[in-house]
């Protein structure tokens, strides 16, 4: 059976893979000044960046794996606590678990996201972070988790795969 996503693919798209498949650079790798080289992950990287708003932006195979590269580049170890809410989609705790972290579940608000007043709650000595996710388009409360965030040195990776752009 199809996802949803299938139905929005057409023309446009089919000659898009055609491009890279004829291109011959089937990775994101190659010398930008190649004719050959097509560079659409490198493109797309540069204007969600714009579009977000950031300096950077690196693309990935999954929010999975982006989850589990942002918490292997903040040097995360075997134990440190993460608090998520526990309405989610299971890749925001399977990223903590491969990480090594422990996932810590705390309550929802009426946006079906992180509720800061139960983060605070739940932070321990372990805790090393917040993953606040933003769910079907509704984006978290982040003025207040950032502010709970700073007063107790913890960082904050976001999850936004379900509401990029939201705001």
């Amino acid at each position: 059976m199809h996802g949803p996503g299938f139905y929005w693919m057409g023309e446009e798209e089919t000659r898009e893979v055609l491009d890279v498949l004829e291109s011959g650079y089937l990775f994101r790798c190659g010398q930008l000044g190649d004719p050959a080289f097509k560079a659409k992950t490198y493109t797309l990287e540069q204007e969600f960046a714009r579009h977000c708003g950031v300096a950077h932006c690196v693309a990935s195979v999954s929010g999975t794996s982006s989850l589990l590269m942002a918490l292997h580049a903040l040097g995360f170890s075997p134990g440190d606590e993460v608090i998520v809410p526990a309405y989610t989609f299971v890749a925001t705790y399977s990223a903590i678990v491969f990480a090594g972290g422990i996932p810590v579940l705390a309550e929802i608000d009426e946006s079906l996201t992180l509720d800061p007043a139960d983060v605070e709650r739940r932070i321990t000595p372990r805790t090393r972070a917040v993953m606040p996710v933003h769910m079907l388009g509704n984006p978290c409360d982040m003025d207040a988790i950032m502010d709970i965030a700073r007063r107790h040195g913890l960082v904050v990776v976001e999850d936004a795969c379900q509401a990029n752009g939201a705001s």
